[in-house]
């Protein structure tokens, strides 16, 4: 079957091909190197549910206009043959306009582990940008090299000529997936998500004098992307008020252009985050910072993360304006952080934004914020010599205001702070491996019990707790005789059930619905549960029942744990 499509690149006609190898509805062949190749869906022969393959080669960018899936039948466009490269010398490399349940995969050949690859974009360009009211988009499997400002941006800004642009008239960006990316050697950002000109009552753009604010986004999951070499902040992102999840992504190397607040490893406002089992390494002598919360609100969690050596602060906190709920902060909780700058953490309560001048400049030291199970090593600060408020705690765990302090105090606890790491018995310090050497580490079972607050693994996805109690820091003390429980799922192929004890398929599960296997390693009083990613058990039955009693799952992250009297497995359960 063929089918007719108009691919402009500055008047270009060309053919649509069904594919014979790679699955394909529809082939863009002729593509340009000498422009960028316009793509305009209204001119596609598409039906929801297609996949659209781009033959294996160079060319100049890419840009989809009106290209539109359904929920359950997204537009799936990937590689054939082979890698696709883009070099683009002006624009972004690819980009999506006014589109809609959209996947975008390099995984078009088996023998590629990232299918397209992106060489060059122009100064100021993305290498992939999701924008002009897009939403709805998977991202994965790429790599991005050089891209003159950010690898991926995802964000339409407000214009005064556009308003439909104006979070007043409605748009949402959302189901945001970010996912198995290689970015590196950024002008820019690694990852640049949202608007970060405004968040509820002050923007820095106005049209005829009426501040404009950017839209919302829900539903953004980053994960298992790898950052390395990236001028400005590693993932930066803003204006999530509803689930995003942040988790398993690696940065090595970033804030290389040492540019004033625009060199953390994360930064993060404007909304409600869980950012968790990432690992940060700021090389030593670089520039990078930690990671960077401006007015993240009630409920942000902040956990598992492995910190090594970033500038500054390990995790900075300014709350500038009044949380949503008075009685609930953040939760900064098993993280590692080692030879910070300054502290390990750094907490600003003071609002300095509000449109109620009777609090402004006031501390919200009295909402409680908790810091625990936290392993923090040699910061650079050094209050107990001093002759201030601050005291060795606060080299640790650094605040503005000494009400702040009094406040937060007793929620601080289960935390190890030394000058010392050689004395807690970790694997292999020189080698950056801070998991513990054995199980009479000094951090092993000393934590607190934080299940109620959905942390159910560790860094490296072990299940929590193994021993008598939580252990302190990002990693979990597993012996060799329980490893074989918690092979890694990422490297392990899921069509090959021998090799995993315990196999969810599909992950991510579209609505909820999804495929159990577990080994005969079992036995027939096996237990499942689920919890969502507050910790909440929505289920608890025997494995055998649940196809017939297991509660419906929205959207979001769950922790399913496989247990019986020998041995539990928890595995993490996306539902889209």
């Amino acid at each position: 079957m063929k089918r007719t499509l108009l691919l402009c690149s500055f008047v270009l006609l060309a053919w649509g091909m069904k594919g014979q190898n790679c699955g394909c509805d529809i082939t863009l062949n002729n593509l340009t190197t000498n422009s960028l190749n316009l793509i305009w869906g209204n001119n596609l022969n598409y039906s929801p549910g297609d996949t659209i393959c781009i033959p294996a080669g160079t060319y100049r960018g890419i840009r989809f206009y009106d290209l539109v899936g359904t929920e359950t039948q997204p537009i799936t466009i990937k590689n054939c043959g082979g890698q696709v490269t883009f070099n683009e010398v002006q624009y972004s490399a690819v980009s999506f306009q006014r589109s809609q349940y959209i996947h975008f995969t390099g995984t078009g050949d088996s023998g590629t582990p990232y299918g397209f690859y992106i060489g060059d974009t122009g100064g100021g360009s993305a290498g992939v940008y999701v924008e002009n009211l897009s939403s709805d988009v998977e991202i994965d499997h790429i790599e991005v090299a050089y891209a003159g400002f950010a690898g991926i941006m995802a964000k339409t800004d407000p214009s005064c000529s556009k308003p439909d642009t104006w979070r007043s008239n409605g748009f949402i960006l959302k189901n945001l997936k970010i996912h198995h990316n290689y970015i590196h050697h950024t002008g820019g950002e690694g990852i640049y998500i949202g608007f970060t000109g405004g968040y509820k009552i002050k923007s820095n753009r106005s049209c005829s004098g009426t501040p404009i604010f950017g839209h919302w986004l829900e539903d953004v999951y980053v994960h298992n992307n790898i950052l390395e070499d990236i001028a400005w902040d590693g993932i930066q992102l803003n204006l999530v008020r509803e689930n995003a999840q942040v988790y398993d992504n690696t940065l090595i190397r970033y804030g290389t252009a040492n540019k004033y607040y625009q060199d953390f490893a994360f930064s993060i406002g404007g909304g409600v985050y869980e950012i968790f089992n990432n690992t940060v390494i700021n090389e030593s002598g670089g520039t990078g910072q930690g990671m960077q919360f401006i007015s993240a609100d009630s409920g942000t969690k902040v956990y598992n993360n492995l910190i090594v050596n970033p500038d500054f602060h390990g995790i900075f906190m300014h709350q500038r304006h009044e949380f949503e709920d008075p009685n609930e902060g953040y939760y900064v909780a098993n993280n590692t952080i080692v030879e910070p700058e300054k502290s390990g953490t750094f907490y600003n309560t003071v609002i300095t934004i509000t449109d109620d001048p009777a609090k402004k400049y006031q501390t919200q030291g009295g909402t409680p914020t908790y810091f625990v199970n936290n392993l923090v090593v040699d910061p650079g600060n050094d209050y107990a010599n001093g002759n201030t408020w601050k005291q060795d705690q606060e080299s640790y765990f650094d605040f503005n205001k000494r009400a702040t302090r009094d406040s937060i105090n007793p929620l601080i606890y289960t935390n190890i702070m030394t000058r010392d790491a050689d004395t807690l018995g970790l694997a292999d310090i020189p080698n950056l491996d801070y998991r513990p050497g054995s199980g009479s580490s000094a951090v092993v079972d000393q934590g607190s019990d934080l299940s109620s607050w959905g942390i159910l693994i560790d860094l490296d996805n072990t299940s929590r707790p193994q021993g008598s109690g939580f252990d302190i820091g990002a990693f979990e003390w597993i012996s060799a005789v329980s490893a074989q429980a918690f092979l890694d799922p990422d490297l392990i192929p899921a069509e090959n059930p021998e090799t995993e004890d315990v196999i969810l398929y599909p992950n991510p599960a579209p609505s909820g619905l999804f495929e159990l296997k577990v080994s005969d390693y079992f036995s027939s009083n096996t237990v499942l549960r689920i919890r969502n990613s507050s910790g909440q058990l929505l289920y608890n039955d025997l494995l055998a029942n649940y196809r017939r009693s297991a509660p419906p799952l929205k959207r979001g992250l769950y922790f399913v744990d496989i247990e019986d009297n020998s041995q539990k497995v928890t595995k993490k359960l996306l539902v889209q």
